[in-house]
């Protein structure tokens, strides 16, 4: 009897440790300056869109950088691999923007074209870097690859219905212009 309560308590200790482990090692994709942009955006889904935009074709434009870097160095992989990651969970939060503010009737017509055009760029990049990628270090980002690239078909493809969606509202004039004075 006090070897089972012994083990229920080591079950409940790990179930209670085990949210804490993996929640050290959760990175945020953004930097301050970027948090604060956004968060100064927030009323406004063009500038929003806008902004996570631009943060995804930086953390592009790094990957095409260290491709290119001769000195890049063994853990180069390892690089590629964390923006992929942060990459990825940009294009989740362009989705979750699109999703709340559409579901608010907030205009967001110009950032969604904006967004339409990333993502052709996106695709290309993404699918270059599968094709020119040395296996070895394929293989050490090719399941955070494999989800990146999904994530710019996802994305596109919300964006490009988001926008038909928009633009039926606009012929009605049925969509607020700031997220803040939504009527609902």
């Amino acid at each position: 009897m006090r070897q089972a309560h012994w083990l229920v308590g080591l079950a409940v200790l790990t179930f209670i440790l085990a949210p804490t482990g993996a929640g050290a090692e959760h990175r945020d994709p953004l930097n301050e300056k970027e948090i604060d942009e956004m968060r100064e955006s927030a009323d406004w889904p063009n500038k929003r869109l806008e902004l996570m935009t631009g943060f995804a074709r930086a953390r592009m434009t790094a990957i095409e950088q260290l491709r290119a870097d001769a000195k890049a160095g063994k853990d180069r992989p390892t690089q590629i691999h964390d923006l992929l990651q942060d990459f990825t969970a940009l294009l989740d939060e362009i989705d979750d923007n699109i999703d709340m503010y559409g579901s608010h009737k907030t205009d967001m017509r110009k950032g969604l074209k904006l967004v339409i055009e990333a993502d052709s760029e996106w695709q290309l990049q993404l699918r270059k870097l599968k094709e020119q990628s040395p296996e070895e270090e394929l293989s050490q980002y090719s399941f955070v690859l494999t989800n990146a690239i999904e994530a710019a078909k996802d994305t596109g493809g919300s964006a490009r219905k988001e926008l038909q969606d928009q633009n039926e509202l606009a012929k009605d004039k049925k969509l607020n212009k700031v997220y803040s004075e939504r009527s609902d």
